[in-house]
């Protein structure tokens, strides 16, 4: 075991690389298998304190996951710990052996105990949740794309928490549901929805992330006022509120902290508005739709594929097609309002099922043909994502058929696929490694 002496040398000389930049594949001292990128502010001194955030992406990719964050950290003057090897997914979950090796790293910084964060994506913020009630120690989580589970029941949370999800993330009614429950559990919280599907929210809305709960640990007396940044913060909040949902956060968040008097006269009148409440009607009409399409489609998956299995259908991807409504939710997608939400979340979801989960399943059970077709949806849904297209050719040269293996590898370098040493590495392909059209598609890429 390295001594507290070398520790504190190796320390130093991270802090003198690390101020106000990313130093990535940091190794942990407890556990040489783990390793982070770290991220101090320009403005670190090793006298003073400091808050940290532990981030936590679903695929282990610290530095892209740091990323979204260092805006904020240096701005506020936050450390930012951020995992390789978290994951979302996996068979046998590695997020536990990542943290115990992460958590002894913070004696490594100048970091404030009463101020320790933790952020998670997907299947990681389920891990955040779960880490800040057992933990009982941290002051708030930061997540985004998390699911509405028993197990990490928000009316456990006593940190604060930030969460938010794309307008077409397939967990974005989920977590709108975990906010109400905070909401009426009088937790403190806040929720915030931006474009795009399931993924990490954008740098900007990181960096607010990080401004609110320096606000809250002002209430929370873990740091001194800022008179100065509270008014700030407050204008921005205020300019930017423009529906119910939205002035309700202005007025929890800034209350105790300011005078809210003006905020919550909106609120009231913004709830006596019989437009408002059409529009809650909306969302909750939509909402039952995109419930009831669940219910109908992806939940009847192991039904729908067993038929398939036991009719030996001819035209699976037809088949599939009708069963998962891809036509009509698609139709519904290019709709405004909440119609258009709800069905872009349902073939956000579909194309999750197809791409990722059942493909797992069906490569697991050598059903290659069956997974085409999956992945075939999963294209009809998504044309331009590379890797859909990576792995369609994947399946379809495990199940011999050439042609269409090499049409799909194309699409997918067309689309962007860059990684040539995978795909000369990837036994999927090894049917084709002697064909000339598979040699050239990977001699495109060196």
């Amino acid at each position: 075991m390295r001594s507290l002496a070398v520790l504190a040398l190796c320390s130093l000389a991270l802090a003198a690389n690390a101020a106000g930049r990313l130093v990535e594949n940091v190794t942990t001292a407890a556990d040489q298998q783990q390793s982070y990128t770290l991220f101090l502010p320009s403005s670190y001194d090793a006298a003073k304190k400091y808050p940290v955030l532990l981030i936590m992406d679903p695929r282990g990719r610290g530095t892209t996951a740091a990323e979204i964050f260092a805006g904020g950290a240096e701005e506020y003057g936050w450390i930012l710990v951020s995992s390789n090897n978290t994951r979302s997914d996996e068979s046998n979950d590695p997020n536990e052996r990542a943290l115990r090796a992460l958590f002894p790293e913070l004696a490594r910084y100048a970091v404030d105990p009463r101020r320790m964060y933790v952020a998670g994506f997907s299947g990681t913020a389920m891990v955040a949740w779960a880490l800040a009630i057992n933990n009982g120690r941290l002051a708030g989580v930061i997540s985004a794309g998390g699911r509405l589970v028993d197990e990490v029941s928000p009316r456990k949370f006593t940190f604060a928490s930030y969460g938010f999800a794309g307008e077409s993330d397939f967990n974005n009614r989920d977590m709108r549901a975990i906010d109400a429950l905070l909401e009426r559990e009088g937790k403190t919280h806040r929720f915030r929805q931006f474009d795009g599907g399931h993924r990490w929210m954008p740098p900007e809305l990181a960096t607010e992330a990080i401004a609110w709960m320096e606000l809250i640990a002002m209430k929370e007396q873990r740091r001194s006022r800022d008179e100065a940044l509270i008014a700030k913060l407050y204008e921005r909040d205020l300019a930017a509120a423009k529906t119910l949902r939205q002035f309700r956060a202005v007025a929890e968040t800034f209350d105790g902290l300011r005078d809210v008097a003006e905020v919550r006269a909106t609120v009231a009148r913004l709830e006596r508005d019989p437009a408002v409440q059409r529009e809650l009607k909306e969302e909750e009409k939509w909402d039952a739709f995109e419930v009831l399409t669940m219910k109908e489609t992806l939940d009847r998956t192991p039904a729908i594929f067993g038929a398939i299995r036991a009719e030996a259908s001819v035209n699976v991807v037809g088949r599939l097609m009708r069963e998962y409504r891809v036509a009509d939710l698609r139709r519904r997608a290019a709709r405004a309002g909440f119609e258009g939400a709800a069905a872009r979340r349902l073939l956000e979801a579909v194309h999750s099922q197809m791409s990722f989960y059942l493909m797992r399943q069906l490569f697991e059970r050598r059903e290659y043909r069956l997974a085409a077709a999956a992945l075939t949806i999963a294209t009809e849904i998504y044309p331009d994502r590379a890797n859909t297209w990576y792995n369609l050719a994947a399946a379809h040269a495990r199940s011999g058929d050439r042609r269409p293996a090499l049409e799909a590898l194309a699409k997918a370098i067309g689309l962007g696929y860059a990684d040539g040493a995978h795909l000369l590495a990837d036994e999927d392909f090894a049917s084709l490694r002697e064909d000339a059209r598979f040699r050239e598609l990977a001699g495109s890429l060196r």
